[in-house]
């Protein structure tokens, strides 16, 4: 029963196809009639598919009324929620043009805005959100993921977002030529699931948000103001067959600084350094400055080898001849501009991937042993106990410039990370830590050498004086075993203890 049936909705396509004018090869049709021929009640693979042919068949029918480009593939079915296991023909798994990732339930977006749409265009997608989640979905989860040619994330402020956030953070270090980012910001003294978040809360959940978007932005990946304007770009990245770096502001996505800064802000830029108002500036402050004004970074021997080949710069080489002498240099707006641009133009041509970290030289006399990076009390651990041990056995260390890593602290940490042999982040229960925990997986999917101390967060844990909610405590620690499973899967060291991960770093850099 199961084959006639198959055999018969093969031949209805056919005849609805044949009927609308659509071009079906000869080769295809025996090719979907062969496939119906191996399809036995023993092949559940297989015959899993045949439930699915009625609404298959439906939605082709759709397409055809709208003259819409259907690709002709017997083996792929349009669409996948996740609870559909159709994506099998013998050996062979379906495969997506779109993964739908980022916040689900109690969320809507996707049944209500971006399914509907990607339909409508003959788009086919994968929806991790199901009502009824079972472990086997990991691996088709996983594999749609990897496969998909475009991975469409919405982090939405109906949730806390904690692991959504967590894995844009890290597909935009491994995906970032496909990731399509949708972040829609949280307002003050507004509900989550029913629960008034407190001002502290809301400056951890957007101090997560602001950093993951530094990140996406450092990467070269614009974030889009709407679900709307992401699924249109969505369509052109597919159609046009291009990366998402080649989108514009005509797409709808959001002015970032990777596009340039105006000569007014960098005159205020300069005039912030310049307090005497002398006209210079040290070339030391002017690369902190822009550091901090501009999302790119370029350690001091980069910028003399740039200042090195650029004749704007010719009067200030004259009296270098090393880093040290040119870190005091003298340089006037004009130059000061140039450096910007330059700068810029570097950040477009060179974006970081996982590739340029761990390749990009650093001279070894500008590299420091370890790199500890701790929020919150756990300053009171570094200065006590970690420093001690370290210098102890002739180590030495770059710290964290503040309690807490945010954009403004950003790029100042990156490079001394980037100058460190191995990095070593703690995720303490005594804090939200959304953004150390987005940096820490963006870190590993730049195949940094990383050892993690992630905990989690107990029942009735206070943070900042605040208690959590039993559901707030959920939705931290969700985060925290996603990036604790994905550091595992790729070989990063994580710990419970704060001394083993110390003990275990140090073991890293004397190996």
């Amino acid at each position: 029963m199961l084959l006639s049936k198959f055999i018969y909705n093969l031949i209805l396509i056919y005849v609805n196809l044949v009927d609308m004018n659509l071009s079906v090869t000869e080769h295809q049709v025996r090719e979907m009639l062969q496939q119906a021929e191996d399809c036995t009640e023993d092949n559940p693979d297989t015959c899993i598919m045949i439930g699915n042919l009625s609404t298959f068949t439906r939605i082709l029918a759709q397409l055809c009324e709208q003259r819409a480009t259907v690709p002709m593939s017997a083996s792929h079915s349009l669409h996948c929620n996740g609870k559909e296991n159709n994506g099998k023909i013998g050996s062979k798994r379906m495969t997506y043009q779109v993964f739908l990732g980022g916040s689900c339930n109690p969320t809507t977006w996707r049944s209500e805005i971006a399914i509907p749409t990607l339909q409508r265009l003959g788009i086919t997608y994968y929806n991790p959100q199901v009502s009824q989640w079972g472990p086997e979905l990991i691996a088709e989860e996983y594999e749609a993921k990897e496969t998909a040619q475009v991975l469409l994330f919405v982090i939405d402020n109906q949730t806390r977002n904690t692991a959504g956030i967590i894995e844009a953070a890290q597909l935009a270090a491994t995906r970032s030529h496909s990731l399509v980012l949708v972040v829609y910001h949280y307002q003050q003294n507004q509900t989550i699931l029913g629960e008034t978040i407190s001002a502290l809360e809301y400056c951890d959940l957007m101090n997560g948000l602001l950093v993951l978007e530094y990140l996406t932005e450092r990467q070269g990946i614009p974030i889009f103001e709407s679900i709307s304007g992401a699924l249109n770009g969505t369509s052109k990245i597919l159609r046009e067959a291009i990366n998402v770096q080649d989108l514009n502001h005509e797409d709808g996505i959001k002015p970032t600084r990777k596009n340039g800064i105006d000569t007014i802000k960098l005159k205020e830029v300069f005039g912030s350094i310049d307090v005497n108002d002398t006209g210079t500036v040290r070339l030391e402050d002017a690369w902190r400055a822009l550091q901090s004004s501009i999302k790119c970074n370029m350690s001091m021997s980069e910028l003399f080898n740039a200042i090195s080949q650029s004749d704007t710069y010719e009067s200030v080489m004259k009296n270098c001849s090393s880093i040290e002498d040119l870190a005091g240099q003298q340089i006037n707006l004009e130059q000061f501009w140039a450096l910007a641009n330059e700068w810029m133009q570097r950040f477009k041509n060179n974006i970081t991937t996982c590739e340029d970290w761990t390749q990009s030289h650093v001279p070894d006399s500008e590299k420091c042993d370890l790199y500890i990076g701790v929020v919150g009390k756990d300053h009171i651990w570094l200065e006590s106990s970690a420093i001690p041990l370290i210098e102890s056995v002739g180590l030495s260390l770059n710290r964290p410039s503040a309690n807490d890593y945010t954009v403004m602290t950003m790029p100042s940490e990156l490079q001394r990370m980037k100058s460190s042999r191995v990095i070593l982040l703690v995720l303490p229960q005594h804090s939200r830590g959304v953004a150390i925990a987005a940096l820490a997986a963006h870190l590993i999917g730049l195949r940094v050498k990383l050892v993690l101390c992630i905990q989690l967060m107990p029942d009735g844990c206070v943070v900042s004086g605040e208690q959590l909610t039993e559901q707030a405590t959920k939705d931290y620690n969700r985060g925290r075993m996603y990036l604790s499973d994905y550091a595992k899967r790729e070989n990063v060291p994580v710990f419970q203890k704060i001394a083993d991960a110390l003990q275990h770093a140090i073991k890293l850099v004397q190996s």
